[in-house]
């Protein structure tokens, strides 16, 4: 066999593998990447959603994440699966992960987007001294929550090495909902001091600036204190989306205001437009912010989506400059309409821009065309939606011709029923690869489950364009199956709520009158409700379930369902209901050991309290404890008036290595410490105490205990 043929057959065989054709690569579509695989230094390539595509010195980069994705709700190793940096090093090559940022920030922070991804080239060094030659580095930023705040990090590539810096350039409290998010970041450079910045939003608490220092690691000193709002004006109701440059100045987007930079030493923002309308902080009001040169005169505009909530048409607007530093504000289209008119369908909500919109230049006419990846909700024509949503299944986007013409094209052609949906795309790259060719990534989760759903397609320009159309790439329909351990059960939940002060019995009646028959809507059985029988006043205010899933993976999915069930939404929408936790749920699953069933006795019986005990092993120990429950603990415990109702250990790393919990029944409080008593003096179960730990104790630390009364609608009684 010739060996050009040889190479085109192994690289069919390899694209296969992958689910993906590159027999068309050529002709028309081509699936560049499909999450869930091992790279070829054995880290796993994932994600739900592809946010940004960038081309930085002749690679192509990929930032990744992984809302709604199982590898994120259920760790695989004990971490959950931050957001990646992609990596594509030529035209014939495979994604490989170039960044982990879970992994690599050194803090045990853990970020479930890759929120920014730019490249970007500095001229100017500290104090706006100018640099012997431009330096270009690739830079990349995602927030962080934790128990009590959030922070956003940033990351920039060494090149040379191909190792990435880390820095934290914020962190603090997430009261009030604020939301460590950063969206954007843009280069530039102050006219009065000469200063060149990079700018990044950074979600509700505003914006922060930086300056290139080759001194300090990722060569960006962050300043020390946000530009804009000032401490006295708080913090944004709603995440800044967009930045960009025009006319030399700065601007910003926040909701339905768009703002602009004031240079100087004592830096100022103004507002050059403001709707003064409630917007929704998911959708953001303003989208997709991006220069474009003026088409009626002088300078640059500003072209922009306004989608201020759950009922967005998405209207693509344009401000101009008037020439007296004011701007007019025009309407060019309806992403609803050109979706309604495009799919023949009714469509009731339309969201698009998910990062800026993509410039690209049309070689047949010079001119600058935009790229416009949108998504959205139709009435009709129903097996064109993803499966249990309202979405189009298919991946639109518009493209925007400088006359303010519009047309509407689809990633790998039309959707039709079967073809794996794709959802939205987001991000838009030019091959570096000299192959005229167009890469798009995407898919949004929409709060549906998406395991493996992040794509990337690629495809001639004159194809992306809609110049001709392209053969569609043939791809596997199949979705990945997770680790089969996730698909074995049953599973239990145990969750415990810990309620504000005054708010208990609301919690209570939320859950008796509303959760129960909602839980069991969506697969999330119940096995009993209790509360705490004694204790101080702030432990009394906890509320204890256990729930029992077919799988761990189902509890995800039913979880999933249960949050989107619209008559949970209005049970939460009510005053009552709301604001009753003091604290975040504590959860953690269980699966029944192999001796759990073998030793419970009959507790269906009125009457008795409950006792959940929780013990946490020494390490190696958890399966010596196991046995000695097994072969001994558990009978003993039936002569003394212990009644063995469950045994569990924890399901996911690291518990699941040193954790068994249980649940037994007394007859009263008083008759337990009587069991107790009884149960401690038993000779047999003082040799066996004795016995098995020759080698050493089997608890880390004395058990966990809680008394239990059920409620009145708790299973068990």
């Amino acid at each position: 066999m010739r060996p050009i043929i040889l190479v085109k057959v192994l690289l069919s065989i390899f694209f296969l593998q992958l689910g993906i054709d590159g027999s068309n690569a050529d002709e028309g579509w081509n699936q560049s990447y499909s999450a869930g695989y091992t790279d070829e230094e054995g880290a796993f390539a994932g994600g739900s959603e592809i946010m940004h595509l960038i081309s930085h010195k002749g690679k192509v980069y990929a930032a990744n994440g992984y809302w709604m994705d199982s590898r994120w709700v259920i760790p695989p190793d004990g971490q959950r699966q931050s957001a990646q940096v992609l990596r594509l090093d030529s035209a014939d090559s495979s994604w490989q992960v170039d960044l982990d940022t879970g992994k690599s920030n050194g803090l045990g922070l853990e970020y479930m987007k890759g929120n920014v991804l730019r490249s970007v080239t500095f001229t100017r060094g500290v104090g706006g001294k100018i640099l012997p030659e431009p330096v270009n580095l690739l830079v990349m930023a995602a927030g962080s929550n934790f128990e009590k705040g959030g922070a956003v990090s940033v990351w920039v590539r060494d090149d040379e090495s191909g190792q990435w810096d880390h820095s934290l350039v914020r962190h603090g409290s997430s009261v009030g909902g604020i939301r460590w998010v950063p969206r954007d970041m843009e280069i530039h450079t102050d006219k009065v001091t000469g200063e060149e910045k990079i700018f990044m939003s950074l979600g509700n608490p505003g914006i922060v600036a930086g300056t290139y220092d080759q001194s300090v690691p990722g060569k960006i000193r962050w300043d020390r204190h946000l530009e804009f709002p000032f401490l006295k004006e708080g913090s944004f109701k709603t995440r800044p989306l967009g930045i960009t440059v025009a006319n030399g100045a700065l601007f910003f987007s926040e909701g339905g205001t768009i703002y602009r930079r004031t240079d100087g030493k004592v830096p100022a923002y103004s507002k050059v437009l403001d709707f003064h309308e409630d917007t929704d902080t998911d959708v953001g009001g303003i989208r997709g912010l991006t220069t474009i040169k003026n088409p009626n005169g002088p300078g640059q505009s500003l072209l922009f989506l306004w989608a201020p909530g759950d009922r967005s048409e998405c209207q693509v607007k344009r401000i101009d400059p008037d020439g007296q530093g004011n701007y007019k504000v025009h309407d060019e289209v309806k992403l609803i309409d050109l979706m309604s008119n495009t799919l023949g369908a009714e469509v009731t909500y339309t969201l698009g821009a998910h990062n800026m919109m993509y410039p690209i230049i049309d070689k047949d006419t010079g001119k600058t065309v935009h790229l416009i990846g949108f998504q959205g909700n139709i009435r009709t024509k129903k097996n064109l939606r993803w499966k249990g949503s309202a979405l189009y299944a298919g991946a639109l986007y518009a493209v925007r011709g400088e006359d303010q013409t519009y047309k509407v094209l689809e990633v790998n052609n039309s959707y039709r029923p079967g073809k794996r949906p794709l959802i939205s795309p987001r991000a838009f790259c030019f091959s570096p690869f000299n192959d005229s060719s167009l890469f798009i990534g995407g898919h949004d989760s929409s709060r549906k489950v998406s395991d493996n759903m992040a794509w990337i397609f690629k495809a001639p320009l004159e194809v992306a364009l809609g110049k001709r159309e392209g053969a569609e790439a043939k791809v596997s329909e199949e979705p990945l199956k997770p680790d089969p351990r996730l698909l074995n059960g049953p599973v239990y939940e145990l969750r415990i709520y810990s309620a504000n002060e005054g708010r208990f019995g609301n919690l209570i009646q939320r859950f008796r009158d509303h959760t129960d028959t909602i839980f069991k809507k969506h697969g999330l059985e119940p096995v009993g409700y209790w509360t705490p029988n004694e204790g101080p006043a702030k432990k009394l205010r906890r509320f204890i379930y256990i729930l029992k899933h077919q799988s761990r993976y189902d509890a995800f999915r039913n979880w999933v369902n249960f949050s989107n069930d619209k008559d949970w939404e209005r049970v939460l929408d009510q005053p009552k209901f709301q604001g009753l936790l003091a604290s975040k749920p504590e959860s953690i699953f269980m699966e029944a050991t192999d001796y759990s069933k073998l030793v419970q006795n009959d507790v269906e019986g009125a009457g008795g309290i409950y006792e959940l005990r929780t013990y946490v092993a020494n390490s190696g120990k958890l399966g010596l404890l196991n046995e000695r429950f097994r072969d001994h603990t558990a009978n003993i415990f039936n002569r003394h008036g212990i009644g063995n109702v469950f045994y569990w250990n924890a399901f996911d790393e690291p518990q699941s290595k040193n954790t068994l919990i249980y649940l037994v029944r007394h007859a009263d409080r008083k008759q337990a410490e009587a069991n107790w008593r009884s149960f401690s003096g038993d000779p047999k179960w003082q040799k066996v105490a004795k016995e098995s730990q020759i080698n050493g104790a089997f608890l880390a630390q004395p058990p966990e205990r809680i008394y239990l009364r059920p409620t009145e609608f708790s299973p068990l009684k």
